[in-house]
């Protein structure tokens, strides 16, 4: 099927195979999904959700005067973006010696920095432990990178702040190397953080990929990573950036992105370059086509 960026419409409609979907409609354009090459997919993994996958769709917004790139459409209608560029300084996802009690006081944790993004308290429904593996504990503060991006990132946003949501983040572990997005996904949902500001789960980088045969488990993108990236447009060669899933097994180590599309990960208190991803206001509309030179815009 092809892909087709069509008009606007106050009837925001989407089909895909015959069924309408209406949560899947970027602002009040209508975008028919596809099934292979660029553009919009009806998420398989998780009920209700769209995402863009390929080298290059069109899901280029405007936000707070820069450019943004749309990863999905929700079940709950907000929009979950990612910033188009790195910002410029690398930073630790938290210094080692700073969280040191409970679950990161185990394992590497004290030595090389805590894997967990935030405390127990500010998880959705506040259990009483965070469980990675063999450690587990509670979390009695959130991480450096999650403190910095809610505080100091955030007053810096100037533009269309308001269209800014307190969403919930997946912040689960992932097992390394493994051949189970469906499993993956559900491992990421099992602790969730509600917050403004965040950073994308491993699993919404697989999703970006418009080629699931060759590329979508961990497995496989690493094992194909030179030709994965020629098929993912969160891909950006040459940079080395974190995400904010924790690896499984240990307490230290957090999935990064690397710079040829190799899903690695380190120790929390190694530095990257950070790529913000916020959830924007269901109610939003639209202009524009989404290309890099006419991106989408919110006009109210």
């Amino acid at each position: 099927m092809a892909s087709g960026y069509a008009a606007f419409s106050t009837n925001i409609v989407l089909r895909v195979k015959g069924n309408i979907i209406p949560s899947c409609n970027i602002g009040e354009i209508i975008i028919n999904t596809v099934t292979e090459g660029e553009g919009l997919y009806k998420d398989e993994y998780e009920k209700g959700r769209c995402v863009y996958r390929g080298a290059n769709p069109n899901n280029y917004i405007e936000f707070n005067g820069e450019l943004w790139r749309i990863i999905s459409k929700e079940a709950d209608g907000t929009y979950k973006i990612i910033r188009n560029e790195v910002l410029p300084e690398e930073m630790a996802f938290d210094t080692e010696g700073i969280r040191t009690s409970g679950y990161c006081s185990q394992g590497s944790a004290p030595n090389y920095g805590c894997n967990a993004w935030c405390s127990i308290t500010h998880m959705v429904g506040s259990p009483s432990e965070f469980t990675n593996g063999t450690y587990t504990g509670s979390v009695d503060a959130d991480s450096e990178m999650l403190t910095y991006l809610n505080g100091e990132y955030l007053d810096s946003i100037t533009v269309n702040k308001d269209k800014i949501v307190n969403h919930s983040f997946s912040i689960g572990s992932v097992t390394w190397s493994n051949n189970d997005l469906q499993g993956q996904v559900e491992s990421e949902n099992r602790y969730k953080w509600n917050g403004n500001i965040g950073l994308i789960s491993l699993s919404d980088y697989l999703r970006a990929n418009s080629n699931m045969e060759t590329c979508g488990t961990h497995n496989k993108n690493n094992s194909y990573y030179s030709t994965c990236g020629n098929t993912n447009w969160m891909l950006i060669k040459g940079t080395y950036w974190w995400t904010l899933s924790p690896s499984a097994v240990y307490s230290s180590t957090v999935f990064t992105v690397n710079r040829d599309g190799y899903l690695g990960r380190d120790n929390a208190h190694a530095s990257y370059v950070v790529r913000p991803a916020v959830f924007l206001d269901s109610s939003i509309s639209l202009s524009g086509s989404g290309t890099d030179s006419d991106p989408y815009r919110i006009i109210r």
